[in-house]
This record gives structure tokens, C-alpha cells and sequence, in this order.
């Protein structure tokens, strides 16, 4: 069996090349990514681990 592939997003290409490349003294750096939206299932997965006693608790 092969070595798994690596995926990467164009988002994720674009914003590498963005950030590696040097910027002139007076220039801001780029801004941070926004954070990807949760999927049904992994809202759902959450939903059912708090259920279920296995995510995070507060005494």
C-alpha cells in the first residue's frame, strides 16, 4: 500500500503563498482565515457525545 495523499484546499494554497511571500515594510499582513463552518454530521456527532457523558464537563 501507498503513501496517503495529502489534500489541500485552494484556499489553503492561496493563503500559504500569501502569507510566505515577503511584504514591503509598510504593508499589513494578510488577515487570518475565517474558521470553516461545522458539517451537520460533526454537529450532530457533538450533539450526541454531550448526550452520552463524552464531551466536556463542568463541575
Amino acid at each position: 500500500m501507498g503513501q496517503q495523499s495529502m489534500r489541500i484546499t485552494v484556499d489553503a494554497a492561496m493563503r500559504t503563498r500569501d502569507v510566505s511571500r515577503p511584504r514591503p515594510a509598510g504593508e499589513d499582513a494578510p488577515a487570518p482565515a475565517r474558521t470553516p463552518k461545522r458539517s451537520r454530521a460533526a454537529k450532530n456527532e457533538r450533539r450526541r457525545q454531550n448526550k452520552r457523558g463524552g464531551g466536556s464537563r463542568t463541575v
